[in-house]
């Protein structure tokens, strides 16, 4: 059993301001998360097509409590359509999501969108209510956890039994001791265990130590060129551990404003997204592609051992520079 790779796609919608305007509303799944501009579903539709056309499958960490925004039943229609693809869904969750509920009902709510910033008991409500949400809409109890913004700690680890969950994906050594609550020191690529919970962390890279470029960069191809994302993939795979690839559903198009009033197909994304899954097709012996439920059943079952290792360098800073000037110009929705 070789380490192989985890593409992986947090599903979520944007607030879209309603926090600093009570005559909005957070952005709906149908925008957020299916991508519905016109006739157009630039989002996890357009996903699964690509995926599918290179016979891929991802995991989904989804976002539930789109009822609290003000979408009910919009969140299943999501899991229905994922799991008539063939997708793997996980537990993925920003508090604010279900604060907004209560804000709205005029109760008392932590402002924080950090799972880690939260009280264990909080922590361990929204785990057990959130899987609960998904296990109802698809049959099937998720076993994985992502936190959104990767706001969790150590500390979250610990609640995740009580939810069931024995996986966590939060961990990212770029973003340790910052928006990732985790402890920045000892960074690794790769899987370790903490306690009876297994983190499979979010993979990521060093760059060349110029000005102008980050120490590290997460394996994110909204951020990053597909030759970074390949070389930094086959790197993290031969020196012994699984790599984890994050996108987002809403990754794949433009918004022209925090409403996601008018949307249009991210070319530059879309061509880095689709050249990386012909990739894995064409090399799925060297490095096999697993959801987190096929990961977790190669542990619980069959005797793999996920291993951790240390970041790997990509020492390319001309190819990084000019990746840097692409994704400036990519951000003008007129682009």
């Amino acid at each position: 059993m070789k380490p192989g790779v985890i593409i992986t796609f947090d599903a979520e919608c944007s607030m879209g301001g309603a926090w600093q305007d009570k005559s909005i509303k957070p952005v709906s799944p149908l925008k957020g998360m299916m991508g519905k501009f016109g006739r157009d579903f630039l989002g996890i539709p357009l996903i699964c097509d690509i995926l599918k056309k290179n016979d891929l499958k991802a995991t989904f960490f989804l976002e539930p409590f789109n009822e609290e925004l003000g979408y009910k039943g919009e969140t299943e229609k999501v899991c229905n359509y994922l799991m008539e693809n063939s997708q793997d869904i996980q537990l993925h969750i920003h508090p604010n999501h279900y604060h907004y509920g209560l804000y709205l009902q005029g109760q008392n709510f932590s402002f924080t969108d950090q799972m880690a910033d939260l009280s264990p008991d909080e922590q361990v409500f929204l785990l057990k209510e959130g899987a609960s949400r998904i296990e109802k809409w698809t049959g099937i109890r998720p076993h994985a956890f992502r936190a959104g913004n990767l706001g969790a700690s150590e500390q979250t680890l610990s609640c995740l039994p009580e939810a069931g969950l024995w996986m966590d994906s939060s961990y990212c050594f770029p973003f340790a001791g910052g928006q990732c609550l985790f402890s920045p020191e000892k960074p690794y690529n790769g899987s370790r265990w903490y306690g009876d919970v297994l983190e499979v962390s979010l993979s990521g890279f060093r760059q060349s130590f110029l000005p102008g470029l980050k120490k590290g960069k997460v394996l994110d191809l909204m951020g990053i060129s597909f030759e970074e994302c390949r070389d930094a993939v086959s790197e993290v795979c031969s020196s012994g551990a699984d790599a984890v690839v994050i996108l987002h559903s809403f990754s794949l198009f433009k918004v022209k404003d925090k409403q996601y009033s008018r949307g249009k197909l991210n070319k530059i994304a879309v061509k880095r997204f689709e050249k990386f899954c012909r990739w894995l097709d064409n090399n799925r012996e060297k490095f096999p592609v697993r959801t987190f439920a096929e990961f977790g059943d190669l542990v619980k079952y069959q005797g793999y051992k996920p291993q951790s290792v240390d970041p790997c360098l990509i020492n390319n800073p001309a190819r990084a520079f000019v990746r840097k000037s692409v994704q400036f110009a990519n951000n003008f929705y007129r682009f």
